[in-house]
């Protein structure tokens, strides 16, 4: 604007000012209409290096969602392994008990397709055995044991480790 402009007459310098710029009259050049630098410092909130926890969560999350490939992948090959592991093993530590049969029982239960079979042996006490192999009926199976043969009965994932009184999951006829 030009120095002699009849707006520059009638508005004075306070009110072109907002309330946000206005500064106090000693940093304040009337003549020249400048602001005095003073060498006050301004104090800013610095930024700590606190870490939000929820934060950290999403990260991590967010990580983890983008390695999800990696993740299924890995787990897939841990199933797969597992999945061979038992496949191969049908009785992973071998247990086992030789015993001598004395006597076969077939115990019927209120369910009438649930049948299982009770053997009285010297060594082992008394078997239970509630499943057939090869998915021969289990009366069949049961009838077709002799007293006095030795067999070999293979334990249970839950009674492998008692020596008296255990149910079996199969039996081998052992010829002598």
């Amino acid at each position: 604007m030009k120095k002699n402009s009849p707006r520059k007459k009638n508005v004075s310098k306070k009110r072109n000012t907002s309330k946000k710029n206005s500064y106090p009259e000693a940093n304040y050049i009337t003549e020249t209409g400048a602001i005095k630098k003073t060498r006050k410092k301004r104090y800013t909130k610095k930024k700590k290096n606190k870490v939000d926890f929820k934060e950290y969560l999403r990260k991590k999350a967010k990580a983890a969602w983008d390695a999800r490939d990696v993740i299924i992948f890995a787990a897939v090959m841990l199933g797969f392994l597992a999945s061979l592991h038992f496949m191969t093993s049908y009785n992973p530590g071998n247990e086992s008990a030789i015993c001598t049969v004395t006597s076969v029982e077939i115990v019927e239960h209120e369910d009438p397709y649930w049948t299982s079979g009770e053997f009285e042996t010297e060594e082992c006490g008394i078997i239970r055995s509630s499943k057939s192999p090869d998915g021969i009926p289990i009366r069949k199976y049961l009838q077709n044991f002799e007293t006095g043969k030795k067999y070999r009965a293979y334990k249970s994932f839950d009674t492998r480790n008692d020596e008296f009184d255990f149910s079996v999951l199969r039996f081998e006829e052992i010829k002598e």
